[in-house]
C-alpha cells in the first residue's frame, strides 16, 4: 500500500484558495469549477458537490435534508456564509421569482433560438412513411429529433 501523500492540501484548504473576496459586494467569488448554471463546484473527495453548499457545511454545519443552500446576494459563484441562507425548494422558488430570475417559457417551434426546422417541415416530417434515417439526412438533424417528432414528444404544438 502506497503512503498517503503529506503534501496534498486538505479540503479546507483547498476551499479556502479556491475563492477571492471581492471588496465591492463583499461576495466570495468562488474562482475554480463551475456548473453550467453557473454555481461553482468543487470535489469533495470524488463526489461533485455545490461550492457554496460545502461552505454553508464549513460555516453552519450539516444542512437539514429537503433544505437548500440560497443566496441573499444572488450571485451563484459566492461561497460567503454570510450571505446564504437555508430555505425550503418554495423558498428558493419564491426567491427566484422575487429576484426576477424566473425562466419565462421558451419560445416555441420556429420562434426557439436553437430551432432547425419550420412548421412546415414538422408537418412534412410527420406525413412522410420514410425510415427516420432517411429523413434525419434529408432533413440535417438527428434520427431522435425525427422520432421525437413522429411521436409528438418535440413540436407537439404543431
Amino acid at each position: 500500500m502506497a503512503a498517503k501523500n503529506s503534501t496534498r492540501p486538505s479540503l479546507h484548504d483547498r476551499f479556502a484558495s479556491g475563492y477571492a473576496p471581492c471588496p465591492m459586494s463583499g461576495c466570495w467569488l468562488w474562482m475554480h469549477g463551475y456548473s453550467s448554471s453557473g454555481y461553482g463546484r468543487m470535489y469533495r473527495g470524488k463526489v461533485l458537490v455545490y461550492a457554496h453548499r460545502f461552505s454553508w457545511e464549513v460555516h453552519n454545519g450539516a444542512i437539514p435534508d429537503g433544505l437548500c443552500v440560497l443566496h441573499r446576494c444572488d450571485v451563484p459563484v459566492c461561497v460567503n456564509p454570510a450571505h446564504l441562507f437555508l430555505g425550503t425548494p418554495r423558498d428558493n422558488m419564491l426567491d427566484m421569482w422575487g429576484k426576477g430570475r424566473q425562466v419565462i417559457t421558451p419560445p416555441k417551434g420556429e420562434a426557439h433560438w436553437c430551432a432547425k426546422l419550420c412548421a412546415e417541415q414538422i408537418i412534412a416530417i410527420r406525413r412522410d412513411p420514410r425510415l427516420g434515417s432517411v429523413l434525419a439526412d434529408l432533413y440535417g438533424v438527428s434520427q431522435t429529433h425525427i422520432y421525437r417528432i413522429k411521436s409528438r414528444k418535440s413540436w407537439c404544438h404543431i
